[in-house]
């Protein structure tokens, strides 16, 4: 056992030594995320990944699929309230305060309560939560009624995953896991782009099933004001007048398309509805490049950056 398992992380080692080298190829990043997607010390991006690579046809778990639910949840009153004549139903209105809640970064909850930190505010959620759905308002202190407005009414969103997030989690996973020298860690930073670019890689073209009925696929693009690229998918909400679709940005990077895609895709800023792979440190398609079909007129279009 412990001959297969050192033999196995001297295989990773030669990859990671061969990266540092600057010969970079995609396949030592893919190893790396297999080979530790069990060992990856709570590093929930990297586990993330690794089980996109593991499972590339459906997701039914994970941060990402939990973030479209969240996002579906905080956004449901508004679209309630705006599309449909009876309004906002209460009990969706509560439940946008948890999800508001758990998309929150935590520099987003010290601004809005005032420096206080998530495992404080995090009881107080769950306790006027769990009030307001027993109906039991009375019982509700005065501090909870606060944070319930604070995170109830408003929106707040984030995106499941972002580059820098990515890359320091897979820097963490590499040291932790004795693959690279925590003195030496500095010098990942020049496989940076590789890894954010197998991030996108992976995630694309995956389908997700929330298993309430809610289905979707990953599209990676750049299709965005900075023409960063991005992973995100296109959520068809049902139960209103007319066809509501909304674009959920699920993964956000800092790479500019017009450094890190092949020239033929400079013109498609997508998302794109072909295959993908990672070529020469860059996003290249797989085959002919087919043109995004435009949402139809009787469709309300979402986008959510």
């Amino acid at each position: 056992m412990n001959k297969r398992t050192n033999l196995h992380d001297e295989n990773l080692k030669a990859r990671v030594k061969r990266l540092l080298s600057g010969e970079h190829h995609v396949e030592d990043i893919a190893k790396l995320y297999a080979g530790k997607r069990f060992n990856s010390y709570g590093r929930a991006s990297f586990r993330e990944l690794a089980d996109f690579a593991a499972h590339p046809d459906i997701r039914n778990r994970g941060p990402v699929t939990d973030r479209v639910r969240d996002m579906r949840t905080t956004f449901k009153p508004l679209y309630d309230k705006a599309l449909k004549n009876e309004g906002a139903d209460f009990k969706d209105v509560v439940a946008r305060i948890e999800s508001n809640f758990r998309m929150a970064s935590d520099e987003q909850i010290s601004a809005i309560t005032n420096g206080r930190k998530r495992q404080q505010i995090k009881r107080l959620v769950e306790s006027a939560a769990e009030k307001l759905r027993r109906d039991d308002i009375g019982s509700i202190s005065e501090d909870e009624q606060k944070i319930a407005v604070a995170f109830g009414d408003r929106l707040i969103w984030n995106p499941a995953l972002r580059a820098q997030e990515v890359f320091e989690d897979f820097k963490y996973v590499m040291v932790k896991n004795g693959l690279v020298p925590s003195v030496e860690a500095d010098a990942l930073d020049g496989i940076r782009p590789l890894v954010v670019l197998y991030a996108i890689s992976v995630m694309h073209g995956t389908a997700f099933d929330l298993g309430d009925g809610m289905t979707g696929e990953l599209q990676a693009g750049f299709n965005n004001p900075e023409s960063r690229l991005e992973v995100t998918t296109l959520l068809t909400l049902k139960g209103y007048p007319k066809k509501v679709s909304m674009k959920l940005g699920l993964f956000w990077t800092d790479l500019n398309a017009r450094n890190h895609v092949e020239p033929a895709l400079l013109e498609h800023p997508g998302p794109w509805p072909f295959a993908i792979e990672v070529r020469a440190s860059r996003i290249s398609p797989i085959g002919k490049v087919t043109p995004l079909e435009e949402p139809q007129d009787t469709t309300a279009h979402i986008t959510i950056k």
